[in-house]
């Protein structure tokens, strides 16, 4: 079996392009499922430019504006525009200038039972975002950071994980994440499993919660809870 080889971390320029303009004529769908509760606080507002800071009420470290974030952004204002949360989450994942522009003036941030309120500054300054896009998956930032630096990294040096999306009538929406072993890592794996990871085998960490709270536009992060990992 030849297993496949990325070049990059971020989505293809072409990738996001295609991602972008779907967000834009996307269309509004969720489920009713109950989300938990956490403080509500007004949309954060920031710019982009050609070498753009996470808006001086951030206080986050200026980074280079590329290609992709452009992208990422376009991406996040059509999905808003859109009402498009799975195209938002994906452009946030993707991207700090996203995160910079929609997250909370407040974001609780810790282990359950642990967190604290922290200051938009403060939590964008961590840069502890705990996912990232892959192709058409998520992996965590940590195995995706290691894999970019690895020349001879493959699929198998990332650590995956498994989303859950609910959605509460309010329109919070909440993303539970998990990493683990799926189907897809079984050698063989399932006959029937054709693309994607398949079933999750085995949690290997605690992976942790997302809660995003609607806005006048569109929804920013309010917060960012990790779980312990798993006893074994």
């Amino acid at each position: 079996m030849i297993e496949p080889r990325f070049k990059r971390r971020q989505l293809s320029l072409a990738t996001l392009a295609l991602f972008a303009v779907a967000a834009c004529g996307g269309e509004a769908a969720g489920t009713a499922d109950a989300a938990d509760s956490a403080a509500p606080s007004a949309a954060s507002q920031a710019g982009a430019g050609t070498v753009v800071a996470a808006t001086a009420a951030s206080g986050a470290a200026e980074q280079a504006m590329t290609e992709s974030d452009r992208l990422f952004l376009d991406m996040a204002d059509g999905a808003c525009n859109a009402v498009d949360f799975s195209s938002f989450f994906k452009a946030f994942t993707g991207s700090w200038a996203v995160r910079a522009k929609y997250t909370a003036a407040a974001v609780s941030h810790g282990m359950t039972g642990k967190s604290r309120s922290l200051p938009r500054r403060d939590y964008l300054a961590l840069d502890d975002f705990p996912i990232s896009p892959m192709d058409y998956d998520y992996v965590t930032a940590a195995s995706a950071a290691a894999f970019e630096g690895k020349p001879d990294a493959s699929w198998r040096d990332l650590s995956y994980v498994q989303l859950e999306f609910n959605t509460a009538n309010d329109n919070r929406r909440r993303v539970d994440w998990l990493p683990g072993i799926f189907q897809k890592h079984q050698t063989p794996p399932p006959p029937e499993l054709e693309e994607g990871l398949g079933e999750l085998v085995r949690a290997t960490g605690g992976g942790g919660t997302l809660l995003f709270f609607p806005t006048e536009t569109c929804w920013e992060l309010v917060e960012d809870v990790r779980n312990p990992a798993p006893q074994r």
